[in-house]
């Protein structure tokens, strides 16, 4: 039964009041009598039905956890200071922490301020990590289990769930029976066999709190994201204020599997530096919308005192069937890409912090390779992807030829699979890439690929990846569907976006008719920094070409099926999103889809 007001627990700590109860006891706030101080009281009360032995193994167990908890000192944990048997229950005695819980902070005030959450994430996650070099996991991270001072101080409250937990032995065990609260539990942590989880399962605690702290509300949980990944709303889809790259840490903290997570809080206190330092984007518009103003921003003539290329490589023999190749770049290609690549693109990147996530980019080796966490990257880099609701056009709105070549599965050249960042075969919706449909094109999931499509006119439709990395090496295969009758069109790799309604970052661009570019989009408008030039090396119409492009530093390089094209160095942007885009140059649309798509460490 519950304690009463007055009651007086272990002739020693008089109940004052309860502060919460769940099904495996109740908090109160109590009076030591003894020390004439304030403290809190966790009452632990056995399951119903347990056998005599079971009850002897658990109390056991209490013990033992207690003790440990006790020699836990960190200013952002609540300090153990007693533990007791009273009455066929246990207890816990703890200092007690004035303030509030952040779930009534976002009960009363909704989302909270994420330059405000940030902050207490990183006190967290020192917290959880001091813990967790202690051999000590949480598993019941929650708002509710968050106190914040009247200081500004995050505190990490209620042990009930915490496991002992030694990385070198799996069969670690846990004291206190429990799963956890659904919505802020990880899906091993449902398993109740030994050793299922690690500090990894705390990490998506964390992030599905801060998930809940920037949107104002609490994620689904575990099981209804597997039974129904559209049922997850990634946080900008909820609050556009919250910025692209504090989602991908949130996105990555909440991955459902664990290896795609953080391997550390170090590793996510490491990533959610980056984005405190990250540009904070404008909110971007998630459905279709009228961009006449953006496509006016983005048609600026082109100076036309760059010089033309006076020759260019001799095309390789090529089937009949296909469209003649070019032998200078074109003129009217370089015109009309400066001048109609207005831009289109959405963003739904970035999430937040008190726990990080989701998403799908493999940042760090797997936590079972034996490393302890090694980075496998040479700096901090952000990067997650999340589900995405169901897309806007369900169909493509070009319809395509019968004679396509289907994408061959192409690897990063000469990268070893240890410097992996993400690879994705666009097979799941659930990898979060930007599903939406505009007045000049779409982007969309179709048929185990990414299809961006452009109208025409010269107009550029990207979508964006919802990460954020600095260098990257970016291997991809795409095939044009369809295209004008000439193949003057534009497609390929954008590296370093803004997520901005215009076009900005690093464009790597191929065409159908063989020429490449590399350009530089600074709001709304090209930058040629190599302009269009024919190449034999890129195969011409309705077909398939390998892109790779490399941002290491200021060095950009445009390689096609192998074959090094181009390079430039510019230094205007360090770090963005990912984006796969195409343009079509005349009135006749353009449809590339992408497949295979590996990003590596340069």
């Amino acid at each position: 039964m519950p304690l009463n007001v007055g009651d007086v627990v272990g002739e020693r700590y008089r109940v004052v009041r309860q502060l919460g109860q769940g099904g495996m006891g109740a908090v109160y706030q109590a009076w030591d009598t003894r020390l004439n101080r304030p403290i809190a009281l966790k009452e632990m009360r056995p399951q119903a039905g347990l056998d005599a032995a079971t009850l002897v193994q658990l109390r056991q167990q209490f013990q033992q956890e207690a003790q440990i908890l006790a020699t836990l000192t960190h200013p952002n944990l609540v300090r153990v200071t007693d533990y007791f048997s009273w009455s066929g229950n246990e207890y816990l005695v703890m200092d007690f922490i004035e303030g509030e819980s952040l779930a009534h902070l976002i009960k009363h005030q909704g989302a909270l301020p994420e330059a405000q959450v940030l902050g207490w994430s990183q006190q967290l996650l020192d917290a959880l990590g001091y813990c967790h070099a202690q051999g000590v996991l949480h598993r019941d991270l929650k708002p509710q289990n968050i106190i914040i001072t009247p200081e500004g101080r995050a505190v990490l409250v209620d042990f009930g769930l915490v496991k002992l937990w030694d990385p070198h032995d799996p069969r670690t065990r846990t004291a206190m029976r429990g799963m956890g609260t659904p919505e802020y539990a990880p899906p091993e942590q449902y398993d109740t066999g030994p050793g299922h989880t690690d500090p990894r399962s705390d990490i998506y605690g964390l992030g599905a709190t801060l998930y809940h702290a920037l949107t104002g509300q609490s994620p689904p949980t575990a099981t209804q994201r597997m039974a129904s990944p559209s049922s997850f709303l990634t946080p900008r889809r909820v609050n556009t204020s919250v910025s692209p790259a504090t989602e991908a840490i949130v996105l990555k903290a909440l991955e459902i599997q664990m290896d795609r997570r953080f391997n550390s809080t170090q590793d996510m206190a490491q990533a959610l530096n980056s984005a405190r330092r990250a540009p904070q984007a404008a909110p971007r518009p998630t459905g279709p919308v009228e961009r006449q103003g953006l496509a006016r921003t983005g048609r600026v003539a082109m100076p036309t005192s760059a010089p033309m290329p006076t020759s260019a490589p001799v095309p390789a023999p090529i089937p009949a069937s296909a469209p003649p190749p070019i032998s200078e770049a074109s003129p009217q290609k370089r015109k009309s890409i400066f001048l109609g690549l207005g831009g289109i693109g959405l963003a739904a990147i970035g999430l937040v912090c008190l726990g990080l996530a989701v998403g799908a980019v493999l940042l760090w080796r797997n936590w079972s390779d034996g490393n302890g966490g090694e980075v496998a990257t040479q700096q901090p880099l952000v990067g997650s992807q999340g589900a995405t609701p169901a897309s806007i056009a369900t169909e493509p709105l070009v319809s395509a030829p019968t004679a396509v070549s289907a994408p061959t599965a192409t690897t990063a050249v000469g990268v070893g699979m240890d410097q992996v960042l993400w690879e994705d075969d666009f097979s799941s919706t659930a990898s979060g890439w930007e599903v939406s449909s505009y007045n000049f094109g779409s982007v969309d999931y179709i048929d185990g690929a990414y299809t961006v499509i452009s109208l025409g006119d010269g107009n550029t439709m990207w979508g964006i990846a919802n990460t954020w990395y600095s260098d990257t090496v970016i291997d991809v295969d795409a095939t044009q569907v369809s295209a004008p009758a000439n193949n003057n069109n534009a497609y390929g790799v954008v590296c370093r976006d803004q997520n901005s309604d215009q076009k900005t970052g690093y464009y790597f661009f191929i065409a159908g008719d063989g020429a490449y570019a590399i350009a530089k989009a600074q709001e709304g408008a090209f930058e040629w920094l190599v302009e269009w030039t024919a190449s034999d090396v890129i195969r011409q119409g309705n077909t398939s070409n390998h892109i790779q492009a490399v941002c290491a530093g200021s060095t950009l390089i445009l390689r096609a099926n192998g074959k090094e094209l181009a390079t430039a160095t510019d230094s205007a942007f360090a770090a963005g999103d990912i984006a796969l885009a195409a343009a079509s140059l005349e009135a006749d649309p353009t449809e590339i889809r992408f497949d295979n798509l590996v990003v590596t460490v340069p």
